[in-house]
């Protein structure tokens, strides 16, 4: 089994909007400077993933014995890391392109 780098689209997507959605919430609380809330995003986004990757297998695949899921949870955390940072660099952006100040 070899990792699926480019398979798996909605861990992209998926990062991208949770590093938004917990980027525009940062804002709306002013919980610091740009850098701040970018870096609490890709955090926030990395953490929820790495969660849901380890309970995922064992959850869908109760039958196996963890045989080769290792590369497939590698990707799946690349790629949703991949969407953080592209998530948590629009909101590092936000406020230069905002027409009012958040």
């Amino acid at each position: 089994m070899r990792p699926d780098w480019l398979g798996s689209p909605q861990h992209f997507v998926a990062g991208v909007l949770l590093a938004l959605a917990v980027g525009a919430l940062g804002y709306r609380m002013r919980l610091g400077p740009p850098w701040l809330v970018a870096t609490i995003a890709v955090m926030a986004t990395v953490t929820a993933e790495t969660l849901v990757e380890l309970f995922e297998y064992p959850v869908l695949h109760p039958e196996r014995h963890m045989t080769n899921p290792y590369f497939d949870t590698i990707a799946d955390l690349a790629n949703t890391l991949a969407g953080a940072l592209i998530g948590g660099a629009i909101v590092l952006a936000w406020p230069r392109f905002s027409r009012r100040r958040l």
